[in-house]
């Protein structure tokens, strides 16, 4: 497996970053985007937006807000470092913002939040001053998904009812669903280069599996689906989400182009499988934890 880890570098985002909302909605509309002409155009649920700090001086919350409902995302999962972040954007529009508890304090704890002892009793306390859906994302790869802390946050997100969102390998995201089978796991980026079959036979194997869908390049190449992703999506229409993933500027100065391009594969499915992957099934998720 490639590296799990690896991201787009943030080029050329400064610019969108600091530009008027009004400038920036006239940049987009002259964009030649497939959403142009033939694609999706219903609303989107995205599964994987984050506001982190180093975004903040540049995007104030309601611009945050206001560029995610210009490109037509009615809904997102946040999630943010420091998780104040997801707080201030979910105070703006609690009707959009699905907040999410990522065990960060800051980045440092990426790389060792698994092993901390103090981290259960710290996500109790902010679960008990705020509306957290869920928890995640959170990084986490191999046996680092086997401790008993990362083992204690499961059985906290099952008492509570939380979903986990996980950036994670394929043995680590087996340890989270088989260590608890009556908690949602959404898979972010679909494992990056874990084999389309494999997803499939993941799917079939794990019913509390979701999968969400940013920086998965191989969905449609050139634009045009992919026809292991096209059987892929027909045969499991309620376990997929799309996302856009504003892990750094750049990728919120892209979020016309990402969802465009999103827009575009999603067309070129039937339309009842289109609004399931685009809206519907997240939707479904987050309606199941108010029951």
């Amino acid at each position: 497996m490639a590296n799990p880890d690896r991201r787009c570098r943030d080029a050329g985002g400064s610019l969108w970053l600091r530009l008027p909302l009004a400038l920036a909605t006239l940049a987009v509309l002259a964009l030649p985007l497939r959403a142009q002409a033939g694609a999706y155009d219903g609303p989107l649920f995205d599964g994987h937006i984050h506001y982190n700090a180093d975004v903040w001086d540049a995007i104030e919350p309601a611009d945050a807000i206001a560029r995610l409902r210009a490109v037509g995302i009615r809904h997102a999962l946040v999630s943010s470092t420091p998780t104040a972040g997801t707080e201030r954007l979910h105070t703006t529009d609690q009707a959009l913002v699905v907040p999410l508890l990522r065990p960060y304090r800051s980045t440092a704890d990426r790389r060792s939040w698994y092993a901390d002892s103090g981290l259960v009793a710290r996500l109790r306390e902010r679960l008990d001053a705020f509306p957290y859906r869920g928890i995640g994302e959170f990084h986490v790869f191999g046996a680092d998904a086997a401790t008993p802390v990362v083992d204690a946050m499961i059985a906290l997100a099952s008492e509570r009812r939380l979903f986990l969102q996980a950036h994670a390998d394929e043995q680590a995201i087996v340890h989270l669903v088989e260590r608890a089978p009556d908690v949602t796991v959404i898979w972010a980026h679909a494992g990056f280069d874990v084999p389309v079959a494999r997803l499939g036979e993941m799917l079939a194997r794990y019913p509390n599996l979701l999968i969400e869908l940013s920086y998965r390049s191989d969905i449609a190449p050139l634009g045009t689906l992919a026809d292991d992703w096209r059987e892929l999506f027909l045969a499991w229409p309620r376990r997929f989400m799309v996302g856009m993933d504003t892990h750094v500027g750049g990728r919120w100065a892209e979020l016309p182009e990402l969802a465009g391009e999103a827009r575009g594969w999603l067309a070129q499915l039937p339309p009842e499988v289109a609004a399931r992957i685009a809206f519907d099934n997240a939707m479904a998720l987050i309606d199941d934890r108010r029951r």
